[in-house]
């Protein structure tokens, strides 16, 4: 079922339309990409859709989902890629990287797509990677004497060849060349490291002499004439070519691997190469190694793992319309294949796939950037999303604060933003900075509690780094947004964006920084104070022409903080709402797996609101709430007769159960401090009682849903059972007598208050 009325939906396109208008008007030149994530809709309790990387069905759904988006998305002539992911610390080998490429200006980048995958074959040996080598040092024009027999790591049998290559410009044009490599040791033939991964992976490159120096590659557009072969073969001295391709048959497949060219010119020709050898030898391969280089007239989309999901890093649209069919064919491909967008809670609570669903910004070419032309506008987005804490926790995942994966820069330390306020000083909108200096400035300033810029809710890892020239790519990443569980949830979500380039591009944003202090987290994680805040956003996009309609925005918040229950006391509406927590990442802890990270997740946090039917002028004396015993500093909004409270408290305990031999000894005060700090509750009582009389109202027991045992939720069915029941009713007379002393607060209770 869909966020939207159809209605609505119409009213949102509408929009999307208008700020399309405005921004070719402003000639900005933007495009926008995403990461969306998907998990099984039908097992959601294995461990490979929990929150470990890697597994067997998710390789099957994501190679299901590749077939189906080349066919759905990619123009006739794209290529199938199987190409080496991210090496993430602890993880033994890089993870897989499914791809599918295509040439922008319409010609085929791979024509014959019968010889480019194939079922395993049985009997297949290396002599197949022989014959394949031999009639490619032909096509290339080098000499097959360069190709080196490459020998199973563990075995010594050979698997395959290794062909140094690398185009270079000489008087007479553009050629590839190739040299000989001389190891440390005195061996012919290339001995692979050891490992599974492909043989490109597991060049021994390590023991090569060193050479003088290193050839360079040529570099060259898909306009310029193809690379040709040269009529002698041509050498270069010993080990100064240090890229190779590998043929290699693993697994009953013959495999090229591809080596990282940085130009696209020389990719693309070799791509053409092993192509011709492949039809001339009516030969199936599988494609490995690394993908084409992007932003020079190449496109496409890859899907990799990750922690418990499937990532799609989908192609970048230029328009409205383009986001609007793109991302529908992705999400209903997706369905198709076996895909969902919602997982659950142990309690039933339907949460997020627990990837992201980042954004980013951009444009056709790196140079033609709006963050490039105009540095303006990332200080734009950095302060007004600092100013509008909104912004950064209704999009998020359940996971936020200092420690998640997108934390605001104002959670990053306490110096971050003096030092922000003095490089923003040199980014004015009336005068542009070369893109070196934009990285320079900024590079080290957004970033993570460790210093990961690439955890940093704007990251600019891919905007023009001045240290790694391939990933200079005109990007602005913003991390701060979780996948919606609705295609037009994400849309809407990527409208909220484009809006803001809109408008910061003709009126930029250069308020100084907010000092939130302790309201930051007391306040802003609070579903009343995040829906405020985005009242004030959406009302200054429609100051700026932008008509966006609170309504659009409550499925967000009803799906980031649902209502857990609403009771009636005496002229009182009590309603319960689940509110956002901070979870710290654990010291010195690794799940095993090296993927992820661990966090403490003991503590959650409620959100009561209290509402009179008939408030009366003049104001009252506000209601008295306790919780367990204590009283709730309650607040008024600016909504007459209401008032909300934020309370925390501790859900589960890991060291409890193997502390608790340790408390005999343990003096008899400390046992009962240390047990009220570690301690979960089962349940919180909330009692009402009226502000003049102190006389009961009524109350509600809320029970505080388990963690442990009875797995996860396998059908929404089961997710709903398991939400209902969580409040029961108290009556006046079940109310206890009132607190006689005030709370302290600064004692670490079992309830904490905030």
């Amino acid at each position: 079922m869909s966020a939207f009325s159809a209605a609505e939906w119409q009213s949102i396109n509408t929009l999307g339309h208008a700020i399309d208008d405005d921004l070719e008007r402003l000639q900005v030149g933007l495009t926008m990409g995403g990461e969306p994530t998907y998990v099984s809709a039908t097992d959601l309790a294995s461990l490979q859709w929990r929150y470990q990387a890697l597994g067997d069905d998710k390789r099957e759904l994501g190679e299901r989902l590749l077939q189906r988006l080349q066919r759905d998305l990619a123009p006739v002539g794209s290529l199938l890629h199987n190409g080496v992911g991210k090496l993430y610390p602890a993880e033994p080998f890089p993870r897989w990287a499914l791809g599918c490429f295509w040439r922008e200006d319409g010609l085929p980048l791979w024509q014959h797509p019968e010889w480019l995958t194939g079922s395993p074959t049985a009997g297949l040996t290396w002599q197949a990677a022989k014959a394949f080598t031999e009639k490619l040092t032909e096509v290339l024009g080098i000499s097959f004497e360069s190709a080196m027999v490459a020998r199973d790591g563990d075995t010594l049998q050979p698997v395959g060849f290794v062909l140094p290559i690398l185009p270079v410009d000489i008087p007479t044009g553009r050629v590839w060349a190739s040299c000989s490599w001389k190891f440390a040791a005195a061996m012919e033939d290339v001995v692979l490291v050891p490992g599974l991964t492909p043989a490109g992976m597991r060049l021994p490159l390590g023991q090569l002499k060193a050479p003088t120096e290193l050839v360079a590659e040529a570099q060259g557009s898909l306009q310029d004439a193809p690379i040709q072969a040269a009529r002698h073969p041509y050498l270069v001295s010993d080990n100064r070519i240090q890229v190779a391709l590998c043929i290699e048959v693993r697994q009953g497949r013959l495999r090229v691997f591809v080596p990282p060219l940085m130009a696209v010119r020389g990719y693309v020709d070799l791509l053409a190469a092993v192509e011709q050898v492949a039809c001339a030898l009516q030969q199936p391969i599988l494609l490995e190694g690394y993908r084409p280089p992007l932003n020079q007239g190449i496109q496409g989309f890859q899907i990799t793992p990750d922690p418990g999901v499937l990532e799609v890093n989908i192609h970048p649209a230029a328009s409205w319309a383009e986001l609007v069919d793109l991302h529908r064919a992705l999400d209903q491909a997706a369905v198709d294949c076996g895909l969902g967008t919602v997982r659950y809670e142990r309690d039933g609570r339907s949460i997020d796939t627990g990837g992201g669903a980042h954004i980013t910004l951009g444009a056709r070419r790196p140079e033609e950037s709006p963050l490039l032309r105009r540095p303006d506008l990332l200080r734009s987005f950095i302060t007004y999303w600092q100013h509008h804490p909104s912004l950064s926790y209704l999009f998020a995942g359940q996971f936020v604060g200092p420690t998640s994966q997108s934390p605001r820069i104002d959670e990053a330390g306490p110096d971050c933003l003096e030092q922000l306020e003095m490089a923003f000083a040199l980014l004015q909108p009336d005068a542009p900075l070369p893109p070196e200096m934009v990285d320079y400035l900024l590079h080290h300033l957004l970033v993570d509690v460790t210093g990961s810029a690439h955890r940093a809710a704007f990251c600019i890892d891919k905007l023009y780094p001045t240290n790694n020239l391939p990933q200079r790519l005109g990007l602005l990443e913003l991390r701060g947004f979780a996948m919606p569980p609705d295609g037009q949830m994400r849309l809407l979500q990527m409208l909220l964006v484009r809006a803001c380039v809109a408008w910061f591009w003709q009126v930029p944003y250069c308020q100084p920084f907010k000092r939130w202090g302790k309201v930051l987290h007391d306040q802003f994680l609070l579903p009343h104070y995040i829906q405020t805040d985005l009242t004030r956003v959406l009302q200054d996009l429609n100051q700026a022409g932008y008509g966006f309609e609170d309504a659009w925005f409550q499925p967000f918040l009803d799906f980031r903080c649902p209502i857990y229950g609403q009771v009636q006391l005496a002229d009182y509406e009590l309603e319960l709402r689940h509110a956002l927590e901070p979870w710290p990442v654990l010291a010195n802890e690794t799940d095993g797996s090296g993927s992820s990270r661990p966090v403490d997740d003991t503590t959650e946090r409620l959100q009561v609101k209290l509402r009179r039917s008939e408030p009366s002028e003049p104001l009252w004396a506000a209601p008295m709430l306790v919780c367990n015993g204590q009283r709730v500093p309650l607040h008024r909004t600016d909504n007459p007769g209401e008032f909300v409270a934020g309370i925390r408290y501790r859900v589960r305990s890991y060291i409890w159960d193997w502390i608790t031999p340790a408390l005999g000894t343990v003096a008899p005060r400390q046992q009962q401090k240390l047990a009220q700090l570690l301690q979960p509750v089962s349940s919180l009582r909330f009692e009402l009682f009226d502000g003049d009389s102190l006389n009961p109202l009524g109350g509600c027991l809320y029970q505080v849903p388990q963690s442990k045992g009875g797995g996860w939720p396998t059908t929404a069915e089961e997710a709903q059972r398991r939400r209902c029941d969580r409040i029961i009713s108290l009556a006046p007379y079940e109310c206890n007598a009132l607190p006689k002393t005030p709370p302290v607060l600064n004692s670490p209770p079992k309830l904490h208050l905030c």
